[in-house]
C-alpha cells in the first residue's frame, strides 16, 4: 500500500497559502509566524520605522553570542562600580572575577545607609526594552509543515 501525505504551508493570518516563516522577538519573547508574501511585506513595512531606529543585538531571536553574559537584572550592581567604590574606600577587592558578597553588602550599605542591607538596591538604571526583528528566508528547499487555522 502506498500512502501520500500532502502538507500545506498555511498563512497564520487568513489561512491562505503561506510563502515563508518570519521570526522576530519583542520584549525578549521570540515569535514565529507563517505568512504569505503580501502579509510578510506588510509586517516588514509596519515595523520598518522602528527597525530603522533600533540597534541590533546578539544573533537575533535564536540566542546570544557565545561567551557573553546575559543582561543584568534590575537588582544587580555593576562590578566596575563596586570596584571603584572599594578603591576609594580602602576595601580590598580583586581587579578580576566575582566581587565577594561581603564587599557587595558594604557597597549597598554605603549607597543606602537607611536600608542597611535589608533589601538589595540597584544603582544601575534598568535598560529600556528593545524590539528585535529577524526575518527568516523563504523556505523554498525545506519541507513544508501544516498549521491549524486559528479561529
Amino acid at each position: 500500500m502506498v500512502r501520500t501525505t500532502a502538507v500545506q504551508f498555511i498563512d497564520d493570518i487568513d489561512g491562505s497559502q503561506a510563502a515563508e516563516t518570519v521570526s522576530f522577538a519583542l520584549d525578549g519573547q521570540p515569535y514565529e509566524i507563517d505568512l504569505s508574501v503580501e502579509h510578510a511585506q506588510r509586517l516588514r513595512q509596519s515595523l520598518g520605522e522602528f527597525i530603522a531606529a533600533a540597534r541590533r543585538t546578539g544573533r537575533g531571536a535564536g540566542g546570544s553570542r557565545p561567551g557573553r553574559r546575559p543582561a543584568r537584572r534590575p537588582g544587580e550592581v555593576e562590578p566596575s562600580m563596586v570596584r571603584a567604590w572599594a578603591a576609594e574606600n580602602d576595601v580590598a577587592v580583586s581587579p578580576r572575577g566575582r566581587v565577594p558578597q561581603a564587599v557587595l553588602a558594604q557597597y549597598r550599605d554605603a549607597q543606602h545607609p537607611a536600608a542597611a542591607s535589608t533589601e538589595p538596591a540597584s544603582t544601575v538604571p534598568a535598560e529600556p526594552l528593545i524590539a528585535q526583528l529577524t526575518a527568516a528566508e523563504p523556505m523554498a528547499d525545506t519541507p513544508k509543515r501544516s498549521r491549524r487555522r486559528r479561529s
